[in-house]
């Protein structure tokens, strides 16, 4: 069976023309800094995965016993707490905020307190767009107040920006805009791009040299890697120009599930490709309905909390793929969910 796969916009595979760049890319031992593609694709410093990004940019920016300023609903929260506490022994200060976007009062206030605490907090996360937050997109000035706020007392700012290139597509705000807000910035080329591999780490010049360094503590050094490289530079060539249609097609199947009894989600809220909605009570039901989808050939994915599920649009599904989606979560929904009500 050929699937709509929804689950994530990382199952995405290489487009014959990316296959074709890779299997031309000139390579080099990169740990020699001796790979000629990966030279050209670095302002920044490529590494295998944006978990191990975000991960060197707190390394390089706070020390041991430190405590990072971030949304409780964070990636670097809800997938990659293990590494920053237990392997780098840096701590959270979680704060809330609408959908994944902290206020800057909040910021402000926050960073006024632990002044007078024993806490050190040490560097503000940001991210953009919010992979648990619906896809949801800072407002550039938002986005600038909790920079200023940080930098106000000295702090570092992390932009985790695996999603970066999709909230510049949505608001013709541009990647370098947003960057310029924060002192380190991860970018992914395997999600919206569609590479099969690949983040990248920017920052200064000397950050990004301490980071190469600390790249290579994670056990991210890499040989001939220009052949990944190349796949990040095709899509940063091709597949940008195309990610609206992504948000277009997240905007449609919100709009349907949300017309879908039993299912409950606020279309207003998919700003890009990313749709989370959640079942009516109870919840546990969700295995079910997921299982039921996939067995019609759609893929989703149990996530975010009780009775969640996600969807997420990217270059492998087309307005086909997207209706048959459709009529099999109504579908699931009417066997699975209605019926037990």
């Amino acid at each position: 069976m050929t699937y709509v796969d929804l689950r994530s916009d990382t199952v995405t595979r290489p487009t014959p023309a990316m296959r074709r760049a890779m299997a031309e890319a000139e390579v080099g031992d990169d740990v020699f800094h001796d790979d000629p593609t990966v030279r050209r694709l670095e302002a920044s410093l490529f590494v295998p995965s944006g978990c191990m990004g975000n991960e060197i940019a707190v390394s390089i920016q706070t020390n041991r016993g430190d405590s990072l300023l971030l949304h409780r609903d964070s990636h670097l929260v809800l997938t990659e707490a293990a590494a920053v506490t237990v392997l780098l022994g840096r701590k959270y200060h979680m704060i809330d905020g609408d959908r994944g976007r902290m206020r800057p009062e909040d910021v402000s206030s926050t960073l006024a307190a632990s002044e007078t605490s024993p806490e050190t907090i040490a560097m503000v996360e940001v991210e953009n767009t919010v992979n648990w937050g619906n896809g949801s997109i800072y407002a550039l000035p938002q986005l600038e107040a909790v920079g200023k706020a940080a930098r106000e007392r000295s702090l570092p700012v992390h932009l985790d920006g695996a999603r970066l290139w999709n909230a510049s597509a949505a608001t013709g705000i541009s990647p370098a805009t947003y960057a310029a807000v924060a002192d380190t910035v991860m970018v992914c080329y395997s999600k919206g791009l569609g590479a099969p591999i690949g983040s990248a780490i920017a920052g200064t010049k000397a950050a990004v040299q301490e980071a190469r360094l600390a790249r290579k503590m994670f056990g991210g050094g890499m040989r001939q890697v220009g052949v990944v490289a190349a796949a990040a530079m095709h899509g940063l060539k091709h597949h940008r120009e195309r990610l609206p249609e992504d948000h277009r097609r997240a905007g449609r199947l919100a709009e349907a599930i949300a017309a879908t009894p039993g299912i409950r989600l606020n279309p207003q809220e998919i700003e890009t490709n990313i749709v989370i909605a959640q079942i009516e009570e109870p919840h546990d039901r969700i295995h079910a309905f997921v299982a039921l989808v996939e067995s019609e050939g759609v893929r989703l994915v149990a996530f975010g909390g009780p009775g969640r599920f996600r969807a997420v649009t990217h270059l492998d599904v087309d307005d086909a793929g997207l209706e048959r989606a459709i009529a099999a979560i109504r579908h699931a929904a009417a066997s699975v969910l209605q019926a037990k009500r």
